[in-house]
């Protein structure tokens, strides 16, 4: 009996200390979390370089050297091509022992001058072109001169007239005739263009009637010149010009003032009847 109880208690020891082995003899690192490694740090991501911003404002993209340079040729060949043009006749004729030229024709109108007509005939670009072979054909009207009859050179179609207007002083210019649509008035400087005080005169449809106010502290010289594109006026049938001054005719020192200047030439028109002011004061403008 007590040898059964012997062995069984052998038996339990042994198993006893076989398992304490097992335990104690496991890895260290059995049973527990692994421990999180130090990594490298991720490369950074490449990326591609942006595109050059394109410069834009209201003119669109920057243009780049090559369209400057093709934008400069097309200029060029339409500077070329409008001098190189064919002149409207062969030749300018000059007045006799003058170098006043005789201003070519224009094709003569049929029908009434629309606003794309008056447009097209253009009479400023036309003095520009005849400066440079010869001064413009002008008439001088003294300071006595209220109104006159007179009608427009032919085949050209216009004729200019010059004016002295004293510092501050304001002018009056009025076209009257029987086909009044047929005509109009246009004021320019000694250049043949508008100057100060003319704008609206300048941008006017077609207008009959111009008024002048000079801003400048000296008097000056202008020049009105009467358009009839389709020749109405002749000897039998004049224009009639009708001239307001707010001076007293004759009260303004005017005599220092050129008429021939700038591109002007002096040629009075030998058709002009001109008749002079009553000396009762100054003129009157209509509303």
């Amino acid at each position: 009996m007590r040898s059964g109880f012997g062995q069984h208690r052998v038996t339990a020891v042994l198993a006893a200390l076989l398992l304490v082995s097992t335990i104690c003899g496991a890895s260290p690192q059995e049973g527990r979390m692994p421990r999180p490694q130090p990594q490298a740090p991720a490369p950074a991501p490449v990326t591609a370089p942006a595109p050059a911003p394109i410069r834009t404002d209201s003119r669109g993209p920057a243009e780049t050297r090559g369209n400057r340079e093709e934008r400069g040729q097309r200029s060029h060949n339409r500077q070329v091509t409008a001098d190189q043009r064919p002149p409207r006749v062969n030749r300018v004729s000059l007045y006799p022992g003058t170098r006043t030229v005789v201003p070519p024709g224009f094709v003569r109108c049929s029908s009434i001058p629309t606003l794309r007509y008056w447009q097209t005939r253009d009479i400023m670009a036309e003095i520009q072109w005849l400066s440079r072979r010869g001064f413009i054909p002008v008439t001088p009207l003294s300071d006595g001169v209220e109104e006159l009859s007179d009608f427009v050179q032919a085949p050209a179609g216009w004729r200019a007239y010059g004016l002295a207007v004293p510092a501050g002083g304001t002018i009056q210019v009025e076209v009257a005739h029987a086909n009044l649509g047929w005509f109009r008035l246009m004021l320019v400087n000694k250049w043949g263009e508008p100057g100060p005080g003319m704008l609206q005169a300048a941008i006017a449809h077609q207008p009959i009637l111009v008024t002048y106010k000079n801003p400048g502290k000296e008097a000056t010289a202008i020049y009105v010149i009467v358009d009839d594109p389709a020749w109405w006026s002749d000897a039998k049938n004049p224009y009639v010009l009708h001239i307001r001054r707010d001076w007293p005719a004759g009260s303004a020192e005017l005599a220092q003032v050129k008429m021939v200047e700038g591109l002007w030439g002096a040629t009075p028109t030998v058709s002009a009847e001109f008749r002079r002011p009553a000396f009762s004061g100054p003129a009157v403008f209509p509303h």
